[in-house]
């Protein structure tokens, strides 16, 4: 085994960065033979899908912003003109920071590249550092990171989650409150070293920081009752400091969590299903498709673990449990190898979800993450991801059994069983792809402000994240803003566009005109830049309309009437809509005529409650009210140019009834017909 004690250096400050260092440079050489590519590092980005595009977005955005005299945190280049919260977006404000002379200098596609690539060789190294601490040995320490920066978690995160692979300051976490608590650094001084961890955490991924102050709180809890009387009050005063770091975070975070506060109103209630992505217990001992060794014989098993290869990141391997487990069997009465097991078998259950999965398939057994539901904030992570602390548990545990003085003449067998461990979570490179950046002629700076002109706003298809459209953007030299974009959730306010669910799939209905008409007037829209991939069936929609286009460098630009010229009728407020000829309405929204006149039909044909709802519709003059049942239809025409309230008196949520996993607050079904003739939007 390597022994860098054994080698003489003239001076002690190059060696000890040799001790430190070396690491680093081993797992960088791992993480490019692994990731890296001959080709351009400009002109291609490492991952999958259009999360990069978005990321490289971001990266740029921050400097974009702050040079130009921007708020960085609430932005109208996209979903203009409403705007987007991005304390509430994955913006890694923190990378951003990090990587901006790459930015400037050489562009942000490489600054991203750099960031991913680098991304498990930093997480390696700085447990590495965590488990050098732990065991005072070089090498179970190297081999240790390796099985944290290289894991199943991090593989999975690394097709285009960049927020979620940068996971070098968890262990960072763990080895200031180790020194603190054993006395090696000062309450002041570990203060402000978390609280700087903290704050640089939060500008890299809001939901790593929550998931580590709640599950930090649960191990805290595991440790002081598994620890002897002795060593209590030092972990008390460790929890106290970190109260300390945690209030000093805040205070410097504050401009960032007064956004984060102000934008959760347009949060959807559920970000993404937590029972769809929750770890599958079998995905601990089967590998996925990011893993080179089993992925094919297990495939038919891992092709029903829930959540995609990116949220599939529970793989450990039966080598690594196996040297985890022996370490365990020989340590277990030391009490803080008890608590080691106890967290780690707690996280894992935490990362099963609400309900028990198995192969697959949703049991009825309910699991402790089930009273997370009602817990503000925290009942939106993803169980899935708990997973990353049951790899640096594992990772952690291994790395003490290879250091274990007791090994004797069965060390050099013991780092077999761990290189064994390593080798099972290799990658499999093919599922690592470079994608050419998405370069398209119109998008040149000075193209863009011939053909659309200053201060342009335009919708951009493919929309969202069917397209790279933030990349056309970023190329444009962000000549325009957008009514869209891809930057995580839809807010609030545009929830009631059935249109943008159309737009997304490139599907097209019999109201498709009227809504994309009323879409453009409300939000200001000038143009729609038509791109390559868009739908066929989205492009004769939108000729259908009859609006001038033309041809510009391979994109169709299609110019928006003025609002005073075309015709639409639009709801907005709580309003689900759907292809269905009737939708849900909640408590309260607002419908609009303009230069055409509509017909309201309002039934409670499949409320599940007998008991009526008064329905009030009141316009600038008049009021009316309804009483709707379940057997009731009533209607009532809306004129032209005129808006008019709709109020339920109380609603209802489908699943305190009928317990289908609707949790909207549903009054009465309705639907809105133009009866004026001709076409919607001419």
């Amino acid at each position: 085994m390597i022994s860098l004690q054994e080698i003489k250096y003239p001076k002690i400050g190059i060696r000890r960065a040799l001790v430190v260092g070396l690491p680093l440079f081993i797992y960088i050489i791992i993480a490019l033979g692994f990731f890296g590519t001959a080709g351009s590092w400009t002109q291609r980005y490492f991952g999958q899908g259009e999360d990069p595009v978005q990321f490289i977005w971001f990266l740029h955005w921050w400097p974009f912003a702050i040079a130009h005299g921007l708020n960085p945190l609430l932005s109208r280049y996209v979903w203009f003109p409403h705007g987007f919260d991005f304390a509430w977006a994955t913006s890694v404000p923190f990378a951003s920071l990090i990587s901006l002379p790459v930015t400037l200098l050489s562009g942000p596609v490489l600054a991203f590249n750099l960031l991913s690539v680098m991304a498990p060789a930093l997480s390696a190294w700085t447990a590495f550092l965590l488990m050098r601490h732990l065991t005072r040995d070089w090498s179970a320490a190297l081999v240790g990171g390796y099985l944290f920066g290289f894991s199943s978690y991090e593989l999975g995160q690394m097709l285009g989650h960049l927020n979620l692979d940068l996971t070098f300051l968890v262990p960072l976490a763990v080895l200031l409150c180790v020194r603190r608590v054993r006395g090696e650094i000062g309450r002041w001084a570990f203060v402000a070293s978390l609280a700087v961890v903290l704050l640089v955490e939060l500008g890299l991924s809001t939901e790593i920081l929550a998931t580590l102050c709640v599950l930090g709180a649960i191990t805290w809890v595991i440790v002081l009752a598994c620890a002897p009387p002795a060593d209590r009050l030092g972990l008390r005063q460790l929890a106290i400091d970190i109260v300390l770091a945690g209030t000093a975070m805040t205070v410097l975070a504050s401009p960032f969590l007064f956004y984060l506060i102000k934008g959760l109103a347009d949060v959807p209630p559920v970000l993404n299903p937590v029972t769809t992505f929750s770890a599958d217990p079998l995905n601990y001992f089967i590998p996925t498709d990011v893993t080179r060794l089993g992925r094919t014989i297990f495939a038919p098993i891992a092709g029903r673990f829930t959540g995609g290869p990116s949220e599939q990141g529970a793989y450990l391997g039966l080598p690594l449990v196996f040297l985890v487990a022996l370490y365990f069997r020989d340590h277990i009465t030391r009490p803080y190898v008890r608590a080691l097991l106890i967290a780690m078998c707690g996280v894992a259950v935490l990362s099963l979800g609400p309900w028990l999965h198995i192969d697959g398939m949703r049991t009825r057994i309910p699991l402790p993450w089930l009273l997370a539901k009602h817990l503000p904030l925290i009942h939106s992570a993803l169980p899935t991801r708990f997973t990353m602390y049951v790899a640096l548990c594992s990772a952690i545990a291994g790395a003490l059994y290879l250091a274990a003085p007791d090994a004797g003449r069965w060390r050099p067998w013991r780092f077999a069983l761990a290189g064994l461990a390593g080798l099972c979570l290799a990658p499999n490179m093919r599922a690592y792809a470079w994608a050419p950046w998405p370069k398209q002629a119109f998008f040149n700076p000075e193209n863009v402000r011939q053909a659309l002109g200053p201060r342009s706003n335009v919708l951009i298809l493919p929309f969202g994240a069917s397209g790279p459209g933030m990349g056309w953007q970023l190329d444009a030299g962000m000549n325009f803003t957008q009514s869209g974009g891809y930057v995580g959730f839809e807010p609030s306010g545009e929830w009631s566009w059935g249109v943008l669910a159309h737009l997304a799939n490139g599907t097209v209905e019999s109201n498709f005109g009227n809504e994309l008409t009323a879409f453009c007037a409300t939000h200001s829209v000038n143009d729609i830049l038509i791109g390559p991939g868009t739908p066929a069936a989205l492009i004769a929609a939108i000729e259908a309309l009859g609006w001038q286009q033309h041809m510009d460098h391979g994109v169709r630009v299609v110019r928006v009437p003025s609002p005073s010229k075309v015709r639409y009728i639009y709801v907005n407020g709580d309003y689900w809509p759907s292809p269905a000829p009737a939708n849900w309405m909640g408590r309260k929204m607002r419908i609009v005529a303009h230069g055409e006149r509509a017909v309201l039909t309002l039934t409670g044909t499949s409320r599940p409650l007998r008991a009526a709802v008064r329905i009030t519709i009141t316009d600038k003059s008049n009021q009316t009210t309804y009483h709707i049942k379940q057997s009731t239809i009533k209607t009532f025409r809306i004129p032209m140019n005129t808006a008019v309230t709709v109020t339920a008196s109380h609603t209802f949520v489908p699943d305190r009834i009928i317990h289908n996993g609707d949790t909207r607050h549903l009054s009465v079904l309705i639907s809105l017909r133009p009866t004026s003739g001709g076409s919607p939007g001419s």
